[in-house]
């Protein structure tokens, strides 16, 4: 997800027995495409989210997932700048960013064979020209291409 589609994300958005996360867009956030999408929840996702999730139906429901103080969502500077002092704490490379998750994530689901049309649907791009931009392929993935004949 985008750093903006984690922030506006609410309880609502997310369904624990279908094991989905649907971005969804409201008055108060759109997505970049304007349009939802379901994203599945892998258990690495799930197991540490659904003790958190709220056992009140009504309001607590509609509140936001990520907060400091309930019902006021984080703001993006305030998370890229804690992200960017994690990366220096840990002595990792300047040039990442909180984005860089993101394009990992796309990368390394390329690198293991998931479709790009998949990759696509999961980013929520409009246009597969814009997923290209994370097929990074290694040697070993153009070898193995040539190795199926």
């Amino acid at each position: 997800m985008r750093l903006g589609e984690l922030l506006n994300m609410k309880w609502n958005w997310i369904d624990f027995k279908q094991n989905i996360i649907t971005v969804q867009c409201s008055a108060a956030f759109t997505t970049k495409s304007k349009k939802e999408r379901i994203i599945p929840i892998s258990a690495n996702i799930r197991n540490p989210l659904s003790p958190q999730f709220p056992k009140v139906f009504d309001l607590e429901k509609t509140s936001f997932v990520f907060t400091r103080i309930s019902g006021i969502k984080l703001h993006e500077d305030f998370v890229s700048k804690q992200f960017k002092k994690s990366v220096r704490a840990a002595e990792l490379n300047e040039k990442i960013h909180f984005h860089t998750l993101r394009h990992s994530f796309a990368s390394q689901l390329v690198q293991k064979g998931v479709s790009l049309y998949i990759v696509k649907e999961l980013l929520g791009h409009e246009d597969l020209s814009t997923t290209l931009i994370y097929a990074h392929l290694q040697q070993q993935n153009l070898r193995d291409a040539i190795n199926v004949l």
